[in-house]
């Protein structure tokens, strides 16, 4: 569903003494007061679909462990028929599916796609499990998979390519990008403070997400860059709040690279309880900027 949120959007990036002046926002569209964006389910995460090729009960037990297993790494996660609308979608497919000795062995392929059908990495799982388990399920055997399968997801999402590739049964992985002059930027985004309703958390991971689709990787525990992010709502005219938000970027050795800002008018109220697919828009919103800070961001 298209989102209506941004009406003035204005953007102002740069050096921390960039000034007070912002630039209009092109194409966006108006506000109404029709908020139906806001019931769908939070738009940040991973969706884990089925696995096409391999039999229920097994199917499901196998995604709804590898969901599991990615929440304790910090990724949000959820077993769904069908992405309907998170941020990210893991698929898989059986390959090379042989069976011998009452053994069933095969590969799993899973794909990391993005909210835009992306493809953002490849993970290839092989697998053995017994005829009986391949039939009838088994929640150990699904359980063991599954925590493989999410450190190798999660070693893609945060560009550690050998982590990615050291889970058991590990083949090959595609999350490495070509070499570059240059290492890409590693940056931890910190919650949204102020943000009304959910707004806090949707907002930080839907900037974390978007940041990552565009070759930005995650790192809490030594990054080049904390983005730091406020919300500000304050009261406006006929029924309106005004809201404000604004990213700061600080380097490893506290250097403040400037702030990317977002303001608009919106209904009161309408960010008070889930921002959805609105977390998304206002991500991609502040992205150019965001990027064009980044760049000039020093490695350590």
């Amino acid at each position: 569903m298209m989102t209506r949120l941004l009406v003035a959007l204005l953007i102002c990036a740069g050096l921390a003494g960039c000034g007070d002046t912002p630039q209009p926002f092109k194409g966006t569209k108006k506000v109404t007061s029709d908020i139906a964006t806001l019931d769908v389910p939070s738009a940040v995460g991973i969706a884990v679909v089925p696995v096409d090729g391999l039999p229920n009960p097994l199917n499901s037990q196998l995604t709804s462990a590898v969901a599991r297993a990615l929440e304790p790494l910090d990724i949000p996660a959820e077993a769904l028929p069908v992405n309907q609308g998170l941020g990210f979608t893991l698929e898989g497919r059986i390959v090379d599916k042989t069976t011998q000795g009452g053994t069933v062995t095969a590969d799993i392929v899973w794909i990391l796609k993005d909210r835009k059908g992306r493809e953002t990495g490849l993970y290839m799982q092989a697998i053995a499990v017994s005829e009986q388990q391949w039939q009838l399920g088994s929640l150990a055997a699904a359980a063991q998979t599954g925590k493989d399968t999410a450190a190798a997801i999660a070693g893609i999402i945060d560009g550690d390519t050998q982590r990615a590739a050291g889970g058991i049964g590990a083949k090959t992985t595609a999350a490495a990008k070509p070499a570059e002059a240059q290492r890409p930027i590693r940056v931890s985004v910190k919650p949204m403070e102020g943000a009304p309703g959910d707004g806090r958390e949707s907002l930080q991971l839907a900037t974390l997400e978007t940041l990552l689709a565009n070759g930005v990787q995650r790192d809490d525990v030594s990054p080049d860059v904390v983005l730091m992010g406020h919300v500000d709502t304050k009261p406006s005219v006929n029924g309106q709040d005004f809201m404000t938000i604004a990213w700061r970027a600080i380097t490893q050795d506290g250097q403040e690279l400037g702030e990317v800002k977002l303001t608009n008018n919106i209904p009161k109220g309408a960010l008070d309880g889930r921002w959805g697919p609105v977390a998304f828009t206002i991500a991609e919103a502040g992205l150019p900027q965001l990027l064009e800070m980044l760049a000039v961001a020093p490695r350590f």
